[in-house]
């Protein structure tokens, strides 16, 4: 490697990389997806709208916790609020990757935004983190970023769909739920490497016991917020003194 830094990949490459870094991540998301799509049928859900969501929406832990809800009966506004509340976190890896992908067009920073799911943004900073932008050339890193958002929303739509087809199917000795908490296991594991994701599981651990006794489980909503402020002054503190 040159004093002026790594030559840059061509698109193709950096695409296939991001591909095959996000693979293993994978054997955890087939068995979530399958179980959205069995939920989903569980709940009345036409298989369609089951599928579509999957397409539009992109979140494997709010759909499965909105299933969920519905199948108990609950209404739209506290699935939505839930909704909701489980996907602030996009706002901390929205932060963490803002500074990657600034200088791209409008339609790539849409189309990345699309893609920040946890397994993706997960694989992409550490790439972002541990391979600098080159001297050599442009910058071609949100192609590795597009290879692990790809890889991730083909597998989901397809074990969606799987879920849907042969859901009932699946015997229930297999107990494939096991693989979520499992899934969310190894994306700590890997997001505790950056300063703002210790910082934010510091301070929402504290909290949780703090705000234990707030009603309809208000202390994790609260938990969740001191986490996710934490780790965004973590973020920008880390930006300013590089």
């Amino acid at each position: 490697m040159s004093a002026r830094g790594p030559r840059p990949r061509p698109r193709l490459a950096e695409f296939l990389a991001g591909c095959r870094d996000e693979a293993p991540l994978l054997l955890g998301v087939v068995p979530f997806g399958l179980l959205y799509g069995i939920g989903a049928l569980a709940a009345g859900m036409p298989a369609w709208v089951a599928q579509l969501a999957s397409a539009v929406v992109f979140a494997g832990a709010a759909q499965l916790v909105i299933v969920q809800m519905l199948a108990a009966g609950a209404g739209a506004l506290p699935v939505g609020l839930t909704a909701g509340l489980l996907n602030l976190r996009h706002v901390l890896y929205s932060v963490s990757v803002a500074e990657h992908v600034r200088h791209l067009p409008r339609r790539w920073r849409l189309l990345l935004a699309y893609l920040l799911t946890d397994e993706a943004y997960a694989v992409a900073i550490l790439h972002y983190q541990c391979r600098p932008p080159s001297a050599a050339g442009p910058d071609l890193r949100h192609w590795y970023f597009l290879g692990c958002g790809f890889t991730l929303w083909l597998t989901w739509q397809l074990s969606t769909a799987a879920g849907l087809v042969f859901g009932a199917t699946i015997p229930p000795a297999w107990e494939i739920d096991f693989a979520v908490p499992l899934t969310f296991i190894a994306l700590l594991t890997m997001l505790m490497r950056e300063r703002a994701g210790q910082a934010a599981a510091l301070v929402a651990a504290l909290a949780v016991p703090l705000f234990a006794a707030l009603p309809f489980r208000l202390g994790l909503v609260v938990a969740i917020l001191l986490g996710l402020g934490a780790g965004v002054v973590a973020s920008r503190r880390g930006r300013h003194a590089r």
